[in-house]
């Protein structure tokens, strides 16, 4: 190759560079996310939470004691993280401390009030003996999602220890048409629903 074809080349590469590095910025990656943390709340909050969330299986929580540890990690690092005050009003519940578990709920609900925060905390208020509690509050948590199955199933067993089963069949069968027919499987093993 001659040396002028060359300079040519050379001349005809570095015009090319330029005006690739030039005028088009490069899309931003996206955050390295390996956890799944939403972003809204602090890393550290969303690091605790997420490791007492995984002790729970269908709404059971296999280590309480490990998941209360936990979400007071995340609550020290973010005191208003409505979800994990669930997640430990949950957790103080399955322990039988009644009351942290329904102050847990009650401050979740003010902060986020939802479908799921006032459906756990009638849960907690059905557990605690005060039937008519529970059912005012599963009943607003309908007010804000008709589709949430468990709110129907707590409501259903609440309306039974108050002795109306025709309603509580009612409610059953609403939560079996949103996708869980426990309720109403347990009750016609009992011979409460039809």
């Amino acid at each position: 190759m001659t040396a002028h074809k060359t300079a040519l080349l050379l001349t005809l590469c570095a015009a090319l560079l330029l005006t690739a590095c030039g005028g088009r910025e490069e899309p931003e990656l996206p955050r390295f996310n390996p956890m799944g943390m939403s972003g809204t709340h602090s890393q550290d909050a969303e690091k605790w939470y997420a490791m007492a969330h995984v002790l729970w299986k269908d709404n059971t929580c296999s280590d309480p004691e490990k998941a209360v540890e936990y979400l007071n990690k995340a609550l020290e690092a973010e005191p208003d993280y409505a979800e994990a005050l669930l997640r430990r009003g949950l957790a103080y519940s399955e322990q039988k401390r009644w009351e942290k578990a329904f102050d847990d709920m009650t401050q979740a609900v003010r902060l986020k009030p939802s479908a799921e925060s006032y459906t756990w905390r009638g849960l907690v208020m059905l557990r605690m003996g005060n039937a008519i509690g529970a059912v005012r509050d599963t009943t607003r948590a309908l007010e804000y999602d008709t589709a949430y199955n468990q709110a129907w199933n707590i409501r259903g067993g609440a309306k039974l220890v108050l002795g109306d089963a025709a309603g509580a069949c009612s409610d059953f069968e609403n939560g079996c048409s949103t996708g869980d027919c426990t309720g109403l499987e347990s009750a016609r093993r009992q011979n409460i629903c039809p």
